[in-house]
C-alpha cells in the first residue's frame, strides 16, 4: 500500500505492507519496500560513526548516536543534499552488540531529532564490534536535487 511520504517530492514512492508492514512502520519508523524514478541521482555516505570533529566517540551512548546521524546529515551535504534525511531512501545502521535497551533508547531519541515524517527502507544489524569501539555505524542512501 503507498502511502505519502517527504520523499514523493523527489519521483519517489514508499509502500508497505497491509497489516504488518503498516504496524512495523509504525513502530520502526521505516517503509516495507522504496521506488526510485528512473532518472533519479543519488548518493551513498560511507559508514559514518558518532566521531566529534577532534576524533573522539562520546562515552554517552545516546550522544554517539546523536553524533553519527549528525555526521550523516553533514557528509549528505557535502554531497550536496540540502534536506537531510529527508532525502535519504534507504539505511543501514549497525549495533555494536547489538539492540539492548540503551540503544533502543538512543534511537528514540535520533528518530524524533532527524528523522520527522520520512519513513525510509532501513535495516538494522547488531554486530560484534566497529572500529574504535564505536557502537553504532550508519550508510545512507539519498536523492540529490535535480
Amino acid at each position: 500500500m503507498e502511502y505519502p511520504s517527504p520523499l514523493n517530492t523527489h519521483g519517489i514512492k514508499c509502500f508497505n505492507v497491509p497489516g504488518l508492514g503498516e504496524r512495523l512502520s509504525d513502530t520502526y519508523h521505516i517503509s516495507s519496500a522504496v521506488v526510485l524514478p528512473a532518472n533519479v541521482r543519488t548518493v551513498v555516505t560511507a559508514g559514518q560513526t558518532g566521531y566529534t570533529a577532534d576524533m573522539k566517540l562520546p562515552t554517552d551512548l545516546t550522544e554517539q548516536y546523536v553524533q553519527a546521524f549528525q555526521n550523516v546529515v553533514d557528509s549528505l551535504a557535502a554531497a550536496g543534499v540540502r534536506d537531510g534525511f529527508n532525502s535519504v531512501y534507504q539505511m543501514t545502521s549497525y549495533h555494536a552488540g547489538g539492540l539492548d535497551a540503551a540503544a533502543d533508547k538512543a534511537l528514540e531519541v535520533v528518530v524524533e531529532k532527524f528523522l520527522g515524517k520520512n519513513r525510509f527502507a532501513w535495516a538494522g544489524v547488531g554486530v560484534e564490534a566497529l572500529a574504535d569501539g564505536a557502537r553504532v555505524e550508519i550508510t545512507a542512501y539519498a536523492v540529490l536535487p535535480n
